[in-house]
């Protein structure tokens, strides 16, 4: 029955309409507040939901991290400690390869790219606090090509451009076993670009950009210690950092070190 025929049958026995449309009134409000609650209720059960979902999975880590330590026959000592390593192998724009074109008065539209993969070479040391916690502090250099295309003069110009990366990175070692360390953790950088680039254009001109060192630049490694004996194994690593050549970001790079190397526990 609609609250429309209600109230048509309360007038007929003679309720005032005033006091029909207060109750009605009042009903509605009554309706609101419940559907309020009612989907209250329904959020609080989504995160009841999500808050369980993120516990189990919490959970299931941590079993997993208890069945791994369980089984795993590493010494004491490679749980504490430093570990140096030295390394080298190829820089590349392997995660983000992004390009910006921007306007020149002399040049029209021009761009900034990095032309194929350059060697990398570096170190880093870490020091261990616990089987799954280190903090690790690294240095890179590498010497890369830089081609400049435009829309006013011919021809691609080139430059080249060094940088020297300090990586600064917290390492959470997932997988920690006698003869195998893998480990991940986010990482902040200092990014130094040790040139200014100047490109002469045939017949048009010379195009300089100054570039602006970087901190901070915000990335994130992956590593892995294969032990070939007590105190010495072989180490990988792949270091992302997103940092660009100047402050306009008409230059992005975004260098990826993937490496190889050595490494030495003391």
């Amino acid at each position: 029955m609609s609250m429309n025929t209600i109230g048509q049958m309360l007038r007929t026995f003679g309720v005032k309409a005033e006091y029909l449309d207060a109750a009605f009134d009042e009903m509605q409000i009554w309706r609101l507040g419940r559907n309020m609650k009612i989907e209250t209720r329904q959020n609080q059960l989504n995160y009841r939901k999500l808050i369980l979902v993120a516990a189990l999975l919490m959970t299931a880590l941590g079993a997993g991290f208890s069945a791994q330590t369980a089984q795993a026959q590493q010494s004491d000592d490679r749980d504490s400690g430093w570990t140096w390593r030295a390394w080298a192998g190829t820089v590349c724009r392997c995660v983000e390869d992004d390009t910006v074109t921007f306007q020149d008065p002399t040049f029209g539209t021009v761009e900034l790219d990095v032309d194929g993969n350059s060697l990398g070479i570096g170190f880093d040391v870490e020091r261990r606090f616990s089987k799954l916690i280190g903090l690790d502090l690294a240095v890179g250099y590498t010497d890369m090509d830089v081609d400049f295309m435009h829309s006013v003069g011919t021809g691609v110009q080139q430059d080249s451009l060094g940088s020297l990366n300090i990586w600064f990175a917290v390492n959470f070692h997932l997988v920690n076993t006698e003869r195998f360390d893998f480990w991940v953790g986010p990482q902040i950088a200092y990014v130094a670009w040790l040139d200014d680039l100047s490109f002469d254009v045939p017949g048009t001109g010379t195009f300089n950009f100054e570039t602006d060192n970087e901190f901070p630049a915000l990335g994130i490694v992956l590593g892995a210690d294969w032990w070939v004996g007590k105190n010495w194994a072989m180490n990988f690593a792949f270091r992302f950092i997103d940092a660009d050549a100047d402050s306009d970001h008409n230059f992005p790079i975004d260098q990826t070190f993937v490496t190889v190397g050595v490494a030495r526990k003391f």
